[in-house]
């Protein structure tokens, strides 16, 4: 149980959720030709990066606009690795990565490694994508260290490779269109200790469900949401942190135990999987704690719309996707990741509740509702 009290107000620790909070630059991306971003130039140093932090030798946040290239005048072939398609999440990675290669008339591959489980096959897959003699690779990382010699090897080769969504420590990754999940776990924290402030609480119990140990992204936010309740002036215990992959089955389990340990909780935070199966958990269980995602899906989308999910903040998958591959455009046209173009740059993270979700069209989050997978359009 980890306890955490503090007779201090809340403040914002990350200069990307300040002006996210305070409002100093829009957080409505653009999905059409321009994205309002978080920019970091210079070097890349990973001696100087800690998990879930932007290396200290890069220079930012700086609030700026990101504009779509334009189509590169030869033809290019990328590759695309993720964890997997299981989920509605990599869906929308998925159509933002392949709708904007084919907005560039570039061709595809995409490999997916069938969950964060499978390190191995993901590294195996990397090596056919280079065998296929692609001219670069879009990487969304299964573990934040262990592409990081096999991302130099293809490096050396001079296939560049940039990471998407997940981060990663690879001192040899040539640029990132990431957010930081320390940031999305920061701005749940901060919601669940403003609700439980306004509603008088003094005393506050959660149970938090990460997602898969080791993976970068659900380590991060969980040690920013951490960050955020440390000033929640009253009593915050996180009773029960239960890690997993976010197989529907795993995560449905690790809460219906923790649930059945910790009857009395106020909130449960988790993955989007765990927050989607939640609300029938909670029923089950008659209890009634409220549920916060730490980011966006159609279904949260949709719970938040009717009210059985308080909030989740949205890290705007399909913009991620978009940059990542208009990155790799820039860097094949010989522009310098860091000087000419953003070495690291995410969209902005509106949080969203009842209050604002009519601001965020379903199709602005994921993409359309009725697209399909797409593995390569050769």
């Amino acid at each position: 149980m980890l306890n955490r009290k503090s007779s201090h107000r809340r403040i914002v620790k990350s200069t990307l959720c300040a002006a996210i909070t305070l409002g100093l630059f829009t957080v409505q991306s653009s999905f059409a030709e321009e994205v309002s971003v978080g920019s970091y130039y210079g070097n890349y140093d990973v001696t100087q990066k800690s998990p879930g932090q932007q290396s200290l030798s890069l220079r930012g946040p700086i609030m700026e606009t990101w504009t779509l290239p334009a189509a590169p005048n030869k033809k290019l072939r990328i590759g695309i690795s993720i964890p997997h398609v299981q989920d509605s999440y990599w869906h929308a990675v998925n159509y933002g990565l392949t709708s904007e290669a084919e907005r560039l008339n570039i061709e595809f591959v995409v490999k997916e490694a069938g969950g964060y489980s499978y390190l191995n096959t993901q590294q195996q897959q990397l090596n056919e994508l280079v065998e296929m003699g692609v001219d670069g690779i879009i990487l969304g990382s299964i573990s934040y260290s262990g592409n990081n010699d096999l991302v130099k090897k293809i490096d050396t080769q001079g296939i560049p490779v940039i990471e998407v969504i997940n981060d990663i420590e690879a001192q040899s990754i040539s640029a990132k269109s990431i957010v930081s999940f320390y940031d999305m776990g920061y701005l749940a924290g901060e919601y669940v200790a403003n609700d439980a402030e306004q509603a008088g609480k003094d005393k506050v119990k959660v149970i938090f469900l990460p997602g898969p140990k080791n993976s970068g992204w659900a380590d991060d936010s969980f040690t920013g949401f951490q960050s955020a309740t440390d000033f929640f002036p009253g009593e915050l215990s996180v009773v029960a942190v239960e890690w997993g992959d976010t197989s529907a089955k795993a995560q449905g389990d690790l809460l219906a135990n923790a649930l059945a340990a910790h009857p009395d909780v106020d909130y449960v935070i988790g993955n989007a999987v765990a927050a989607e199966l939640a609300p029938d958990i909670i029923a089950k269980a008659g209890q009634q704690s409220k549920v916060i995602g730490t980011y966006i899906t159609p279904a949260l989308y949709k719970g938040i719309t009717n009210g059985t999910i308080a909030a989740a903040p949205a890290d705007m998958t399909v913009d991620q996707a978009r940059i990542a591959m208009g990155m790799m455009v820039r860097l094949l046209k010989d522009e310098k990741p860091g000087t000419d173009f953003p070495f690291r740059a995410g969209p902005l993270i509106p949080v969203l509740s009842k209050t604002n979700i009519t601001d965020y069209s379903y199709e602005k989050l994921f993409g359309p509702k009725d697209y399909s997978v797409r593995m390569d359009n050769l």
